[in-house]
């Protein structure tokens, strides 16, 4: 596995990591059916714009 991939999956580096597998799974679940797995997208979104998205950057800032 290439180490940008590894390192997405280090919940370290990754802060919505479980977001983002349950995002997957429910995909592989319900043969790729976007619209049944919307509220694990909107958890998936949600978490990453409160990590990552200005003017908090809360993951940024408590990891520099």
């Amino acid at each position: 596995m290439p180490v940008v991939a590894r390192s997405m999956r280090d919940p370290d580096v990754n802060p919505c990591l479980s977001e983002s597998d349950a995002s997957a799974r429910c995909l592989d679940e319900n043969n790729y059916d976007k619209e049944r797995c919307s509220t694990h997208f909107l958890k998936y979104k949600n978490c990453r714009k409160f990590w990552v998205s200005p003017p908090g950057c809360l993951y940024v800032r408590r990891h520099l």
